[in-house]
């Protein structure tokens, strides 16, 4: 009886156990492809848009595997508020140390570190508004918040032979304020 009981309860622990796999592996196909499905998508509406760099952008957040639209949307807002901090930092440390930075970007990263600040304040307003479904108010802050990539570029641009030190950091926040955008526009 006691055999029984213990090769009856060793069953039910395999059975969970597979059950348990079977549902995990499940999951994360679904999330894996709610992710690639909403990055093809978002990438036919911006030719900017890098398929890939979205991808790995939201696959980084655990989250992404079981969200849904609206919570995609909310996290790559999340990844760019995450990364307008970051560079806000990068640039106080530039300007800081001063190191290799052409004298003559210092006006520029004066400039951009007051983009980003406010890049920061937009992107938090845009993630308010998307979880109360305002989807045109979260538009009009993420699209304010993406200006600061372009308009701290430009800045550089204009002064001739001046290569910016941030050129790299401006493409990828432009990068997670389009797919933020773009999700934001599938999910309306």
């Amino acid at each position: 009886m006691k055999m029984k009981m213990s090769q009856s309860f060793s069953l039910s622990l395999s059975t969970f156990f597979f059950l348990s796999l079977l549902l995990n592996f499940h999951g994360s196909v679904n999330g894996d492809d709610i992710v690639s499905d909403t990055c093809k998508k978002a990438a036919a509406s911006d030719p900017q848009l890098k398929f890939d760099f979205c991808v790995s952008s939201l696959q980084a957040n655990p989250k992404s595997k079981i969200a849904d639209l609206l919570g995609l949307g909310v996290i790559s807002m999340e990844l760019s508020s995450s990364n307008a901090t970051y560079i806000r930092s990068y640039i106080g440390k530039l300007l800081k140390d001063g190191q290799g930075v052409d004298p003559r970007a210092k006006k520029n990263l004066q400039d951009c570190l007051e983009l980003y600040s406010n890049a920061i304040v937009d992107v938090q307003y845009a993630i308010i508004a998307l979880k109360a479904r305002d989807f045109m108010e979260a538009n009009t802050q993420m699209s304010a918040a993406m200006d600061a990539s372009t308009t701290c570029e430009d800045g550089f641009k204009e002064d001739k032979g001046l290569v910016s030190p941030l050129a790299k950091e401006d493409n990828d926040f432009f990068q997670l304020t389009a797919i933020s955008l773009a999700i934001t526009n599938l999910v309306k």
